[in-house]
């Protein structure tokens, strides 16, 4: 019948909206066609167009981290899903709802050398939550039912029990362009379709998962005892954000001190007691005076090495907890316990049941290293040439109270923990920590800050080559959205690993992968502000300017390529004797 494809896919973009689905991000290709147009004319689904698909999944999923509910995806047949997976992967691992929507060809068709034709069935693997196969378009009311449940479930899925990616997979048969009913039969289907379609959806209610009393009995009996505990958080979510008066209420009850890493939505809010602690830890004084009898990781393991190398160390007596919404966050294998559940129930669970250690003294000496390693850090950034740390310092205190900072991988996330005090800003974080990949920073931006949002994205040179694609993206946008790429020529990270002193001759170039690329005239080919900054001075008024440009703007700091590990050199030599003056 003509117009069966043309309603069938109407039906299910309308059950997409009916779902909760908001956002839909396209990428073009014959297939799908019906599926676009359908999308199009449904006024609750707000559609973006991203032509490249692997940039559309990093797009989707910055939207997805920003909103904290589902994004969908829609593309063509053959290998453009696929193109997806990466994002697929990081949303998998990051607990990101995404609903993947792939057009496919019909079934007659497969495995005879057709073209732009795969085996699109089960494309993502163990990545997703689940696989939805639609099928062919149907003509009768049991399968346009059928159809439109397999779109609320898998909506369900990606967001309960576990939230994550899901995938439906929806053949389309030629013509793909809607053509009017021409006969009675066509037109009493259409109507039917359309009174299938006015029907109500189904709606859904998860269930909340609550921490268990015992679990909460068990932890609590331990903080009780506890003389030094220490909170570790990790990165987490936006929605994170909710525990910050749980954690800082729970941390007073048990004297417990928080070390709160800056993807954590923890730092910034003001939660933690030492966010110097990179820094503390470079002395072996201090290292070896707070030492903890329990470490209690709140969500997903933290990202700073030194601190896990610390953990393993001199710390390795202490007795380790894991408490997290999701997943088995205990890549040591070292916890005695794992308490399930969102952070915020869980802090305030146990800030019910008793503790005898409010108010000791151990939060006090992570308060006044605290303030030694402020005075430190400020004396060696306090210059007018253009560091990396300054350089990050720089950045993240010119962002507005409620705007959003997006972190590179690499090195840009630890120079954020190790030079940037909470009080430098009050902002949320978002972070590509799921699989920690530097793959699509620029377009996951670019969809955060789709969300309304300011996005401040700090990312290293290699990292922006990754993802040269997404300043189209980016640019296409034109959203509140300013780039800030550290320009040292190369993947410093492996100068700062035990790589580097490992001998291996020119083989370190494979790894740091130097360049000379300047960004200029990639800014300028995707119609992207842009500006190059050697000072301080020049960068803080590149951020102004930044906040009045129509378009995004791309910043180049121009950065000693191996700062950062002169940097710490300083630091330590600055921070140790100050550290052990005061605990000899």
């Amino acid at each position: 019948m003509k117009d069966l494809q043309a309603e069938w896919s109407a039906l299910l973009f309308d059950a997409l909206a009916a779902s909760g689905v908001t956002d839909l991000v396209i990428s073009p290709g014959s297939r799908s066609t019906p599926f676009v147009l359908a999308a199009l004319a449904q006024p609750r689904l707000r559609c973006a167009e991203v032509i490249d698909e692997r940039s559309a999944g990093f797009y989707a999923l910055g939207l997805a981290k920003a909103y904290d509910r589902p994004t969908a995806l829609l593309c063509t047949s053959g290998s453009a899903g696929a193109h997806y997976f990466p994002a697929v992967i990081e949303a998998q691992a990051s607990h990101t709802p995404l609903v993947v929507l792939t057009a496919d060809r019909p079934l007659e068709l497969q495995g005879c050398a057709a073209p732009q034709t795969i085996d699109q069935v089960k494309l993502f693997s163990g990545f997703v939550r689940g696989f939805f196969e639609l099928g062919d378009p149907q003509a009768d009311v049991a399968g346009w039912r059928g159809a439109r449940r397999t779109i609320a479930q898998a909506v369900l899925r990606a967001r309960w029990p576990e939230p994550g990616p899901v995938h439906l997979n929806l053949r389309a048969r030629k013509p793909l362009e809607p053509r009017p009913a021409a006969t009675d039969t066509e037109r009493s289907l259409a109507l039917a379709i359309r009174a299938a379609r006015a029907t109500p959806l189904v709606e859904t209610y998860p269930a909340k998962a609550m921490p268990s009393d015992d679990g909460l009995e068990a932890l609590a009996g331990r903080l009780a005892r506890a003389e030094r505990p220490l909170f570790v958080c990790g990165p987490g979510p936006l929605s994170q954000t909710h525990a910050r008066g749980a954690i800082a209420a729970l941390a007073s009850h048990s004297g417990a001190v928080v070390l709160a890493e800056a993807g954590s939505q923890l730092r910034f809010g003001g939660c933690g007691d030492a966010d110097c602690f990179e820094a503390l830890l470079s002395s072996e004084q201090f290292r070896a005076r707070a030492t903890p009898d329990l470490v209690l990781q709140l969500g997903a393991p933290a990202t700073s090495t030194a601190l896990e190398r610390w953990l393993d160390s001199e710390a390795k007596g202490a007795e380790r907890w894991v408490a997290a919404p999701h997943g088995w966050n205990d890549p040591d294998s070292r916890a005695t316990g794992v308490v399930f559940g969102a952070l915020a129930d869980i802090a305030a669970g146990l800030s019910q049941r008793p503790s005898g250690r409010s108010g000791s003294s151990w939060p006090r000496l992570w308060r006044e290293a605290e303030t030694i390693a402020e005075q430190a850090l400020d004396e060696i950034t306090d210059t007018p040439e253009l560091s990396e740390p300054a350089a990050v310092r720089t950045t993240v205190r010119s962002l507005a109270p409620g705007e959003i900072l997006m972190i590179g991988n690499s090195l840009p996330i630890r120079e954020v923990d190790l030079t940037c005090p909470g009080h430098f800003a009050n902002c949320l974080v978002l972070t590509q920590r799921g699989a920690n990949g530097i793959d699509g920073l620029i377009s996951g931006a670019a969809g955060a800050a789709a969300s309304g949002r300011r996005v401040t994205l700090l990312l290293g040179d290699v990292s922006l080559l990754h993802d040269m694609g997404g300043l189209l993206t980016a640019a296409r946008t034109r959203a509140a959205l300013t780039v800030v790429v550290l320009q040292n020529h190369g993947g410093r990270l492996f100068e700062d690993l035990p790589l580097s002193a490992a001998g291996v001759g020119d083989a370190m170039a494979y790894f740091t992968t130097p360049h000379v690329i300047q960004f200029g005239p990639a800014a300028e080919l995707y119609g992207l502000a842009y500006r190059r900054c050697t000072t301080v001075e020049a960068l803080q008024q590149a951020l102004r300017e930044a906040r009045d440009e129509p378009r995004p703007m791309l910043i180049e700091a121009v950065v000693p390529d191996r700062g950062l590990s002169s940097f710490r050199e300083a630091l330590a030599a600055r921070l140790s004797p100050s550290l052990a003056s005061r605990w000899p």
